[in-house]
């Protein structure tokens, strides 16, 4: 097939994304994001609000994401996995039962983790383009006095 092979996600922001996962995996209340949800209480749920989509149900857990991992191209594929699986979590069931209470305190702690990693990438990614600069810049320099002094 045809198919373009997407670049993996450099290796330091898989090594993050993959502790920010571990760290909720370990977690004493995790066991209700870990798996994914039964398919038969999926489709009931949307039976009952007579949803349209029911051919697109999807279920994931924190352990589908731990073993596809390696196959994300951008960290971002990563966070709209993670955020599926607490949002359908809270979705599915109501604010004072427990599993929401659980999803919402861990997409809670996700998103400030996240938040953080975001802007340290983002740092990153301007101190590699300002190195960047530097050198052509330095380079540039080199290639002009070289012709100058011929």
């Amino acid at each position: 097939m045809n198919e373009k092979r997407k670049k993996p996600m450099q290796h330091y922001k898989k090594m993050q994304c993959w502790v920010i996962l571990k760290r909720i995996l370990i977690g004493r209340d995790s066991w209700p994001l870990k798996d994914p949800i039964d398919l038969k209480f999926l489709k009931a749920f949307h039976d009952k609000d007579n949803l349209e989509n029911k051919s697109k149900l999807k279920t994931m857990g924190l352990k589908n994401i731990e073993s596809k991992l390696q196959f994300y191209s951008t960290p971002d594929e990563f966070a709209t996995d993670i955020r599926f699986v607490f949002s359908q979590r809270m979705l599915l069931y109501p604010p004072r039962n427990e599993v929401h209470k659980i999803a919402l305190k861990f997409s809670e702690y996700f998103e400030n983790k996240w938040k953080s990693l975001k802007k340290d990438w983002d740092l990153e990614e301007r101190k590699i383009n300002k190195r960047k600069r530097d050198e052509h810049a330095h380079e540039m320099k080199d290639f002009f006095q070289t012709k100058r002094s011929r």
